[in-house]
């Protein structure tokens, strides 16, 4: 069965949209198939996606139509179930049911078989449809500002979802947004972050503009400006999820075997050689600001380093929405290039 994935947050204008959007079409991009839904009454889901779809999660929940009717394809692999302001007028009715915590989750049931990933986009409040959100899911993904008053919401937040579903075990990532490196009491709050959750916490989303002008156009950043920060930082984040829920691609039909030209083909140009850089001792919080602004190798040349030139760590690889992705998960220095060669 796929898994269910709320992504929740008590504050609001923290990335959870954004989130959803671009992890799961980064999934989608390394083969999954994934479902989004969106809980929330504003339906931003839909408009960062470009999608209008005619029905909604409402048909499903109130009038009992198939989740699966509600859904539309918005990408490859990527199906979308929107809502609109019609959730608010729901809530009241799913409220005076005898099931109304598990009103989604019975929702969900047939389709969770078609599915690799179902990410539900959950509003910014404790209502009706997040706690049917939390208690459909099998685990939860808390996106957070680096910001002091986010930050210390995180442990009511916890909280929260340990009441909902007995305990803390679903939280599968804290996933820092809207990070600056540029200010130090970003720094010092990403510090506080890992020394607070350790394992859990994810590669900071860093602040980048793009990535709202790709929402207001209804394109994912991959689609909009892969070689933006947000791209790289998004690309990566995909990749860390897939390594913890042990997702690998399906594998590619073989190709068939092309015959040898007549004549030998000229040389192939040398692939671009990246200079290695002489490893030195590094403070985190300099590790921090050194990795928010990675140098970027673009051409078709390959990552030839082995070993992460901060901390003399072992680099992880990865081939994600179009790059080559280098990355230590030590002290969070990141390299990467375009896997198409120059554009």
């Amino acid at each position: 069965m796929g898994r269910i994935v709320a992504v929740t947050n008590l504050k609001g204008g923290i990335g959870k949209t954004t989130t959803v959007v671009h992890v799961g079409a980064g999934l989608a991009l390394k083969g999954a198939r994934v479902l989004i839904i969106d809980v929330d009454a504003q339906g931003n889901l839909a408009m960062a996606l470009g999608v209008r779809p005619r029905r909604t999660l409402y048909e499903a929940l109130v009038d009992g139509a198939p989740i699966a009717s509600c859904a539309v394809s918005a990408r490859p692999n990527l199906d979308i179930v929107a809502a609109d302001e019609s959730l608010l007028t729901a809530q009241p009715t799913i409220a005076r049911r005898p099931d109304w915590p598990r009103v989604l989750e019975q929702a969900l049931r047939p389709v969770r078989n078609e599915y690799d990933f179902i990410f539900i986009d959950c509003g910014g409040s404790l209502t009706v449809l997040n706690l049917n959100a939390l208690t459909a899911a099998s685990e939860v993904l808390v996106p957070t500002t680096v910001e002091p008053f986010s930050v210390r919401g995180l442990e009511m937040l916890i909280q929260q979802i340990a009441r909902v579903k007995g305990s803390s075990r679903s939280l599968r990532a804290v996933i820092p947004t809207m990070y600056d490196p540029r200010r130090r009491q970003s720094l010092e709050l990403l510090e506080q972050l890992q020394a607070s959750y350790g394992a859990l916490l994810a590669s900071p989303i860093r602040v980048n503009v793009r990535l709202s002008e790709a929402s207001s156009v209804g394109k994912t950043i991959y689609e909009y400006d892969p070689r933006s920060r947000g791209a790289i930082d998004y690309a990566q984040l995909v990749e860390l999820l897939s390594e913890r829920w042990a997702f690998s691609p399906p594998a590619q039909a073989p190709q068939k075997p092309v015959a040898a030209p007549a004549e030998p083909a000229s040389p192939a140009p040398p692939e671009p050689i990246v200079a290695p850089v002489s490893p030195a001792p590094v403070s985190p919080s300099a590790a921090a600001a050194q990795a928010a602004d990675p140098p970027v190798v673009s051409g078709a040349g390959h990552l030839l380093s082995s070993s992460c030139p901060n901390c003399g760590g072992p680099l992880s690889r990865a081939t994600v929405a179009g790059y080559r992705v280098a990355y230590c998960n030590h002290c969070r220095y990141r390299r990467q290039e375009l896997a198409s060669g120059r554009r």
